[in-house]
């Protein structure tokens, strides 16, 4: 949750051999309002994140070692990536057992816990949920602000990055927002929030309801909740539901890529426009949420290839889409602007 005072930290971020596709590294790097002193991966030693990943407009260097990442002063040791199954690689741990050894904090998304794994050290294991995670109570229902949340086509599509571009735009309209963060780099970034993906199930929707109270006490605009997976999704459409409900939202970006693919084996995608229909038929079960925008993630198209796959998925959805990373995330944002509060559905 929020917490009273978030410190201020300069990090050094452990990505080694991994870095040009850490994911937590990179949201850190693009989002994050702490520090980054440096990157640790040998494979690139020597070189500028600038040089390697220009997009992430941060000018830290990139060690090869934790020895040399000490010169530059770190308070804190960011695991920087975020694998299937959430284990810490065997090869990284004598590394990290070295910084609990430099006094570093060691801040860490890994489903596996590593403060037991390091007793020594001060570790910030973001998975870890708090004790108190009541059920949904329905309170969320009487929220002022807005509430507007992230939904996809499948996971792992973009779906944090297009609510942190919503909360840039309207930052630059004097719009007052609030980001509730819901995954690892979110809570990395932004100091606070619930992995919602650490939650025992029957208590997703009451941790999901749980930060739009939170969120709400700052009173702003606009409270921007991060989704998670996908309702196509077999291995996480548990999640997606609990904060789908949990969050009782008033409006949805649906965020979707160019890939056609199965997201599994035997499990299609589904269209843009068939997936916009479940997700509100799903979302009005409990509160109506349409579906008032289409976040397009247009990596490795060219710029032609882009701005045709963005026209086509507004023509198809009759809604307005953006590449917000590409292009502007202005479209999505005055979308979920002109867009009322709903009220929970009644029967």
């Amino acid at each position: 949750m929020i917490p009273d005072h978030v410190p201020e930290r300069r990090y050094a971020v452990f990505a080694e051999g991994r870095f040009e596709s850490a994911k937590t590294a990179h949201g850190l790097l693009r989002y994050g309002r702490d520090e980054v002193a440096c990157v640790i991966d040998s494979t690139l030693a020597g070189r500028k994140v600038l040089e390697v990943a220009p997009d992430l407009r941060r000018d830290a260097p990139i060690v090869g070692t934790l020895e040399e990442a000490l010169a530059y002063s770190p308070t804190s040791l960011l695991v920087g990536i975020a694998p299937p199954g959430g284990r810490l690689p065997e090869e990284w741990r004598r590394s990290i057992a070295e910084a609990a050894e430099a006094r570093l904090e060691i801040v860490s998304g890994l489903h596996q816990r590593l403060a037991p794994e390091f007793p020594e050290a001060r570790v910030w294991d973001v998975r870890e949920p708090p004790e108190d995670v009541p059920l949904f109570s329905g309170e969320g229902f009487a929220v002022g602000p807005k509430v507007a949340l992230t939904v996809g086509t499948s996971s792992a599509i973009g779906k944090m990055t297009a609510t942190l571009e919503i909360e840039r735009a309207a930052r630059e309209r004097s719009v007052s927002t609030a980001f509730a963060a819901t995954g690892q780099t979110g809570i990395v970034i932004s100091g606070w929030g619930i992995c919602v993906d650490a939650v025992v199930s029957d208590f997703i929707a009451g941790a999901a309801e749980q930060l739009v109270l939170e969120a709400a006490k700052a009173e702003p605009d606009l409270i921007l909740v991060e989704g998670q997976g996908s309702l196509g999704h077999p291995a996480y459409s548990g999640v997606t539901l609990g904060l789908l409900h949990g969050s009782c939202a008033d409006c949805l970006i649906l965020c979707a890529d160019a890939s056609d693919e199965e997201i599994m084996a035997g499990v299609p995608r589904p269209a843009v426009p068939r997936a916009a229909r479940l997700y509100e038929e799903v979302a009005a079960l409990v509160k109506p949420a349409p579906v008032v925008a289409v976040s397009v993630n247009t990596r490795g198209l060219d710029d032609h290839e882009a701005k045709d796959l963005v026209a086509r998925v507004s023509d198809e959805t009759g809604l307005p889409a953006a590449d917000p990373i590409r292009g502007s995330a202005a479209p999505i944002l005055d979308a979920v602007l002109r867009t009322p509060k709903t009220s929970a559905t009644r029967r």
